[in-house]
């Protein structure tokens, strides 16, 4: 009987929750979804407890445009999930990368991409060339009134002689 309980207690005692280690269980974005909608924020969910002390977060994710440059805002951290902000205006392949620690200490440091197929791709605006058409200057309209407001008067004076 002795023996049954400690091969019983070898058999389960891998399987207590005090030996798993923290692992990621949803992502979205997920990892190599192609999306025709531009996503405004990255969710990762850990299955335990992400390590926050105090005002210390050890936690981030960055997500990056296919040039290298970060698209995504500051990391947010509520339980086991952690999510950011993001930017993305354009099609394209993006990469994420997230370091977390889970409440047991156990960090997890890893990264994986998505792309974005929207057929709506938001642009830099199109600059329209202005064509500019000359002015005419107003010394040559001034003095022709006064011209004519002159000829007027020396012809209004000379009709009362």
């Amino acid at each position: 009987m002795r023996k049954l309980f400690l091969a019983l207690l070898l058999i389960f005692l891998p399987l207590t929750p005090s030996y798993s280690h923290s692992s990621l269980v949803s992502a979205s974005p997920s990892s190599g979804s192609v999306l025709v909608d531009f996503p405004m924020e990255i969710v990762l969910d850990f299955n335990e407890e992400l390590l926050v002390i105090g005002q210390d977060d050890p936690n981030s994710i960055e997500v990056f445009d296919a040039s290298g440059e970060l698209v995504s805002g500051d990391s947010k951290v509520s339980g086991a999930r952690i999510s950011a902000g993001l930017s993305i205006n354009g099609n394209g392949s993006y990469s994420v990368k997230y370091r977390v620690v889970s409440k047991d200490g156990h960090v997890i440091d890893d990264s994986y991409g998505f792309e974005v197929q929207s057929p709506i791709a938001i642009s830099a605006p199109i600059e329209e060339e202005v064509v500019s058409i000359p002015s005419s200057s107003p010394i040559p309209i001034t003095s022709a009134l006064v011209l004519a407001l002159v000829i007027g008067l020396i012809t209004l004076i000379k009709r009362r002689k």
